[in-house]
This record gives structure tokens, sequence and C-alpha cells, in this order.
């Protein structure tokens, strides 16, 4: 009978900037790369959000029957399987050994998990404690022996460009991982769409690896690349999606191959909740929802969640409904349609796919994570023109009940806000991006993405950049409490963002403000803000300018007149459309290119 490898118990390696993501000490415990010390008395755990196992999660969403536990350990000491139990709303947990033993001389002690299928435990952990002599914890792992219910063959698809540094790391990891772990070896690929055709990589000659060139078509192209390569290719059974600038922790792929092969839905699909690259502990999305009618539509899962905390890794969650899941790590079914993404670059490719493909079927798991940098620093006008464009496409192609007063409501409240706040150029490029939009699909398929993002690249205001020594050294301004923070939004309404009172009345001292807010408030009564990051010396400088903003606000009245009198056209023509936006013949065209 087999053992079937489903989570591995990882220790901090080197380069671990969270330890409490993996493990908890007690007493005189020496974490060193990839191994732990315990002196005699101490205690070694794994209540942690990468070391719990998610008991009810893997009962409600697999086939496995039965659970064991294997420890690399050494030494004179007593291992724990816990097993945590909460009540019906979740607010007390319980925790009780199931089953313990003594460390095995021979270095691997197996524990099973008694009755694993028919307890009411929600999450189990490991506790390992050294007791008259040292003990040497190297690692251990979850397994089953219960059949899989499908043959599993996992693509990754990276695209990238000019992003070796972040690349070359993840696909040595991955490629490690397919030539170790018994249960991936010759079921894990990897493909790179390279889209700016120079990466090479120095991989042993029988190594699972393709590298594909292809035209710089953002994100939505190199994907789209890969989709379509590895369903012609005929291998895989399912595919994972992964951007170019995250870190990955390896075993992400080890439960995501183990979920899939023990899936009671044959279109489950797999997220990987994203964690900051400059907090390591903080959790900036685990899904989310998509509320069309809403200033923001985005609205992540478990934002801000502190995964070192043990209440929050300990408690067994349902699974929550998604309308889309990232592409810094989503996998799914090669059959899970035919329809590749759209052609709507940098931003929504994501969102558009998982709205009307793999969101609803899509789950997240304990330790299925990458790390990603702060997506302020990557903000700027060049973004809003895609959100605008893109999310107009989304919204119309998938929303039936989504109409022109939607979207007007939408563009003219995010247009006062920039206007108000002193970001002109942020308007500016939202007023194009909707341009973009009213052009229709036909412009949408004749335009060159490559040369358009090259243009649109060329701003220079209101992008983060590294402040001087003078900018880095200005005081950051202390928020006003919400209800004062209202107030002067309110009052700058009637005062037209201050642009009507006497200059006498605005002060040019400068103010600072965080860089993805918009300070309406402070623009009133200030002539210049910095908006900054709250942890590193990045921002940018606005000034006031009372031509450029009666300019802007001049073509926003224009602009959502043309909205009012061609949405329901474009909502027509954009439905129609859709399956060629969406072919294989119409991306292949722009491969071409």
């Amino acid at each position: 009978m087999n053992n079937f490898l489903l989570q591995r118990l990882t220790l901090p390696r080197a380069e671990t900037t969270e330890p409490l993501l993996y493990v908890r000490a007690a007493g005189d415990a020496q974490v060193a790369d990839g191994r732990v010390l315990l002196r005699a008395g101490a205690e070694l755990s794994f209540d942690t959000s990468f070391g719990v196992f998610a008991a009810g999660r893997w009962r409600r969403l697999s086939t496995i029957e039965n659970l064991s536990v294997n420890i690399f350990a050494t030494g004179s000491g007593r291992i724990e399987v816990v097993g945590v139990y909460q009540n019906l709303f979740g607010l007390k947990q319980t925790e009780k050994v199931v089953a313990s033993s003594g460390i095995a001389l021979n270095g691997k002690t197996t524990i099973e998990v008694p009755d694993f299928s028919g307890a009411k435990y929600g999450s189990y952990f490991i506790r390992i404690s050294a007791e008259q002599t040292d003990v040497v914890v190297t690692g251990g792992e979850w397994t089953t022996t219960t059949d899989v219910a499908c043959e599993i063959r996992l693509s990754l698809s990276i695209t990238t460009f000019n992003r070796q540094d972040y690349v070359k790391p993840t696909v040595a990891k991955v490629l490690h991982l397919e030539k170790t772990v018994e249960t991936l070896r010759g079921k894990l690929r990897v493909l790179v769409v390279d889209n700016a055709r120079n990466i090479e990589f120095d991989t042993e000659a029988d190594a699972p690896i393709t590298v594909v060139q292809n035209p710089n078509l953002g994100g939505a192209g190199g994907f789209a690349r890969g989709i379509i390569h590895l369903r012609n290719e005929g291998w895989s059974t399912h595919i994972l999606l992964m951007d170019d600038d995250i870190t990955l922790e390896p075993d992400a792929l080890v439960r995501t191959y183990a979920l899939f092969s023990f899936a009671r839905d044959e279109k489950l699909c797999i997220h990987g909740a994203m964690l900051s690259e400059e907090r390591g502990w903080m959790q900036f999305e685990a899904g989310s929802k998509y509320r069309w009618r809403s200033l923001y539509p985005l609205r992540a899962i478990g934002r801000e969640d502190d995964l070192r905390e043990r209440k929050l890794v300990l408690r067994d969650a349902r699974e929550k409904k998604f309308a889309y899941t990232a592409w810094w790590y989503t996998a799914f079914p090669v059959m899970i349609t035919r329809d590749n993404p759209l052609p709507i670059f940098v931003r929504g490719d994501d969102v558009s796919y998982g709205l009307l493909h793999t969101g609803k079927h899509s789950v997240t798991l304990n330790g299925v994570i990458v790390w990603h940098a702060d997506f302020g620093l990557k903000n700027n006008p060049s973004s809003l023109f895609y959100e605008k464009r893109n999310f107009a496409i989304i919204d119309t192609l998938v929303f039936d009940r989504h109409h022109w007063w939607h979207l007007a409501r939408r563009f003219i409240a995010l247009s006062f806000r920039n206007l108000f706040s002193m970001r002109y150029a942020s308007v500016e490029y939202m007023i194009r991006g909707v341009r973009a939009y009213l052009q229709g699909p036909a412009a949408l398929i004749a335009t060159d993405h490559s040369a358009l993002h090259d243009d649109l690249r060329k701003v220079s205001e209101e992008k983060p950049a590294p402040l001087s020594a003078e900018l880095a050294a200005v005081k950051i301004t202390k928020p006003r409490v919400k209800p004062i923070r209202l107030i002067g939004f309110a009052m700058a309404v009637p005062l037209i963002g201050g642009y009507i009172l006497p200059k006498a009345l605005r002060r040019d001292v400068l103010k600072t403000a965080p860089i993805d807010s918009r300070a309406v408030g402070l623009a009133t009564r200030y002539n210049r803000i910095l908006y900054r990051h709250d942890r590193l010396p990045e921002g940018f400088v606005v000034e006031r300018d009372s031509r450029r903003f009666f300019s802007l606000l001049r073509e926003v009245c224009i602009v959502t007149k043309e909205i009012a009198l061609n949405y329901r056209r474009l909502k027509r023509e954009y439905r129609d459309a859709y399956p060629t936006l969406v072919s294989d013949e119409s991306w292949q065209k722009k491969f071409n290119n």
C-alpha cells in the first residue's frame, strides 16, 4: 500500500523572514537552516499557518479516508498529534492529544491519526518535545494510503518580462521538487512564456522545462500563449498560472497537486493566497469578491490577516465563495473551458477569466501561498487607463443588469476624487481608458498592445519613485480621526476642491498622504501633497493647477455624456465579439506579429 504525500512539514530556511509561519518553539530551541535542535525540556510545535493540517477542508473537498504523519527526528523525546475542535460558532477551540509516540530509533516516526474520516477535529498539528537528551528535527510529512481519485499531470505556466531575478529561483525550486518528491516525479512540468525573448536557463538536459518566446503582449498574452500551448500539447490535466515577480513557497505545489489528486469536484480550482513581500506575515488577499455596482469592485478576502496568529490558523473556516482568483497563483483543470483570456492587458485579465470560468470552483488551502511586492508601488496613471477600460469591458460582458449609469457613476466619482486630490495625470489616463472602451471591440482587436503599453509607460507624473533626501525627511502627516476626514471630504464638494477659495486661505506647506489614497480633504486646504509609502522612502509630489483642473472637469462631463449615448450599443457589440476575442485564432494572429 503506497503512501501519498499530502503536505510537508517544512522548517524555516536561511531566507525565511517569518519563522512563525512555519514553527513555534519553547525552551532552548535552536532553529537553523532546515533543522531544529531541541535541548532537554524544549518543545517544537507546528500549530502554524504552514504547519497545520486543515482536516475539515480536506474532508469536505477530497476523498481521503485516512491520515498519517511521518516525523523525521532523532534523540530522546515524544511526538504528539493534537486535534483542534471548535464549537458551532467557532468562538471556542478545544485541543486534545489524539495520538502520540516516542521518537523512533531509525529517525522516522510514523503515527496514524485515529478515525480521520469520522473525527470531529477540524485541524491537526504536531508537537515534539525533548526529554532526557537533545532532539534534532529535520521535518515531516502528512500522508494517506487512500487511492487517488484522478491521475494528475500539472504544468506551470509562468509569463515573464525581464524578471530573471525572480523567475530563475522560482523555476529552480519547481524543478528541484519534481526531481526529489516522489509523487511529483514525472507529473510536473514548467512552461515559461518569455515576453522579452531573452531569458535562458542553465538546467539539466532532461529537465521538464520549455521556454516559448512571445511578443510583449502583457500578462494576458503570455498566459493565453501558455494555455493554448499546453492545451494543444495534450499532456496536462491541470494548469497553474503564476506571475513572474513572486516568491514561491515550494510546498504550495505539493499541496496543490495532492488536493487535485483527491478532489471530489472535477472542476476544482486552487488559488494561492498572496502575502506581503515587505511584511512577510501579512496576507494581502486569499481570493476576492467582485461588487460590480461599487466604486471599488474588487473586495479582497482575508486582507491584512496576520498569519502568525495562532487562533486564526487553527480555525476550521468554511470555504468562502470567490468571484475570481488572481494569476499570481491560480490552478485549474484544462477542461474547465475552451475560452482563452480576454486581450485586456495588465489589469483585469484574471478577473474576467475568474468571473466567467474559474472563480465559482476555487478554494484556498493553508500553505498554498506566494509573496508579492506591495501593489501600491506598482500603481500609477497608466494602471488607471487599464482599470477604466478593462473593468468597463468586464462589467459589460459579465453582468446582464449592468447599465450605463453604473459605469458613469463609477467614472464620475473616481474622476472627482482624483481631481479633488490634485492627481491630474490619473484623471487624464482614466479619461483615455474610458474612451478606449467607447471605441468598441473592433478597436480592441486592432490595438497594437505592445506599442500602446510602451506609450502609456511614458507617464512621468504620479509615479512612485525613490524620494530625495529632502522629501524623505518630510514629517509624515498624522491622519485625522475618521469623522474629521469625512467632514473635510464633504466640504470639498461645495468648495470645488478648494479651487474657489482665495489664495490667502490655501497654504503652501507640504503635507503627506498614503501613496494609495486620495487626500481630498488635505488638497482642499493645501497646494502641495507628498503621496508616500508608509514603510519605504518612495512616493511623488502633486501641486495645484487650476487651469488643468477645470479643463479636465469639462472632459469628464463630455465622456460621461458619451457613455450614456453609446453604452447599449457597445454592450451588444462586445458580447457579440466575445467568441472572437478569446479564440485561438485571434490570439494566434497576435503571437505571429
